[in-house]
């Protein structure tokens, strides 16, 4: 029997994440997966989940959660001899990696896709020794909007971002920044960085239209 993990993150989505738990074991049980669950309860959580997921030989592992989630699911697999497969049950804010790959956002129809035996390969990105498969955003605001706490998120979903965006916005802080690309340079003071895999950004899917998830670039803003 194939072996599946789901790493669930319990703050995500409003709190609802353990209540799909029951329907996604009974989606992969119904395809001949043994389940294992996995709850995180602090942070890189996730990233212990997956490392055991690839040495014990793991089929596939499921992230239900946010990018948060996702983002430590994925750097478990770096540098790894055996690679599960990877599914995505998007409960997060933005949820942009599940919005490019075209996931439903909706957790029950996204559950059902567990069934099928289709994979898409994606590109993914490193920054020194950590993996990212959607965004690396450099600056002030940036800095904010990581430390949107989860009780805000909770309470005020992607507004949560918007209002700290704001407070930075009133008061805004520009760094000296030094890009080498493509055998140029460009050199100079900056709001805000972006390196970007996919056309979804904070929920937003017209920043990059043309953008793919398997495209080999990184689209890059400079503000």
């Amino acid at each position: 029997m194939r072996q599946a993990m789901i790493i669930i993150n319990p703050s995500s989505g409003k709190e609802e994440a353990s209540q799909y738990v029951r329907y996604a074991t009974r989606v992969l049980s119904d395809k001949d997966y043994s389940v294992t669950i996995k709850e995180t309860a602090k942070e890189l959580d996730a990233t212990r989940y997956s490392i055991a997921a690839c040495e014990e030989g793991y089929d596939l592992v499921i992230s239900i959660g946010g990018d948060g989630t996702l983002h430590e699911t994925i750097n478990g697999l770096i540098d790894q001899e055996h690679h599960p497969k990877l599914g995505v049950v998007p409960l997060g804010t933005a949820n942009d990696f599940a919005r490019a790959l075209q996931i439903p956002l909706n957790p029950e129809i996204a559950i059902q896709t567990l069934a099928s035996s289709n994979l898409k390969t994606v590109d993914i990105g490193r920054l020194n020794d950590r993996l990212f498969g959607n965004v690396v955003a450099v600056g002030s605001i940036a800095g904010a909007l990581s430390s949107v706490s989860s009780e805000d998120k909770t309470k005020l979903g992607s507004l949560a971002y918007l209002k700290e965006g704001l407070k930075q916005l009133t008061s805004p802080t520009a760094h000296p920044l030094v890009i080498d690309h493509d055998g140029q340079m460009w050199q100079g003071d900056s709001l805000l960085f972006l390196a970007v895999l996919t056309n979804s950004v904070g929920g937003f899917e017209n920043l990059i239209p043309d953008a793919a998830v398997d495209d080999g670039l990184l689209h890059c803003f400079i503000i």
